[in-house]
């Protein structure tokens, strides 16, 4: 287990650095994704997911980024989950050209326990992506996200502190596109609706999209329906 949490902070310490000396752009930005979760079975292994995105940029003065869609879902056992599904995208990635795109996913999680207690925990989601971007060449995107997360009890309360590091590879550029660190906490405020709240970094290896690095602050809802 030591060995495994000694990559993913290795592979943190990466990201904060490797892209320091090529950096084009900087921008601090607020992110907010909100998932409905609507189980379709009474075994609720079957379930859709309603999920909306909502990303301000530009120091936090322009629209960069919104999304809806939906997702199938099925937790296979207890260790794996899949599901495929459709995003709507607009975006303002340089702020002087908004942008359109149809997103058709495919997702495999995996969820690994690290310890007896079960308390330490590594989740691994691969996420394929293809992109019609409309007017735009498509692409295909592989996201493979790696993230640890530890259980601990503050003032009676239950909080998961995790970090994360995420890849983005694009076939159509042949190589890395962006990469991703998050930090924060998740807490399961009641059965229907729980949280996180993070720090997220990314760093652009220039795409040709927006070439350069952001920081922002981030909320993920859930609520059970």
């Amino acid at each position: 287990m030591k060995k495994i949490i000694f990559v993913i902070l290795s592979s943190l310490a990466f990201s904060a650095n490797a892209f320091s000396q090529t950096r084009f752009e900087t921008d601090f930005q607020l992110w907010n994704d909100t998932q409905f979760i609507i189980p379709l079975n009474k075994k609720k292994d079957w379930n859709f997911v309603l999920w909306t995105f909502g990303r301000f940029g530009n120091d936090v003065k322009t629209t960069t980024d919104a999304r809806i869609g939906g997702l199938i879902t099925k937790k296979v056992n207890k260790y794996v989950t899949v599901g495929g599904g459709y995003l709507y995208r607009y975006s303002n990635p340089t702020f002087r050209q908004k942008r359109y795109e149809s997103r058709y996913l495919g997702m495999a999680t995996l969820t690994v326990p690290l310890s007896r207690d079960k308390k330490w925990t590594l989740v691994n989601r691969n996420l394929y992506q293809y992109e019609n971007r409309y007017a735009r060449p498509n692409a295909t995107v592989v996201r493979n996200r790696f993230w640890v997360k530890r259980e601990v009890t503050i003032a009676d309360r239950k909080f998961e502190p995790f970090v994360s590091f995420e890849t983005f590879y694009d076939f159509r550029l042949k190589g890395f596109a962006r990469y991703r660190t998050q930090a924060g906490f998740s807490h399961k405020f009641n059965k229907r609706f729980s949280a996180d709240i993070y720090y997220v970094r990314q760093d652009e290896t220039g795409n040709r999209t927006r070439p350069g690095t952001l920081n922002g602050i981030g909320t993920s809802f859930r609520f059970n329906l």
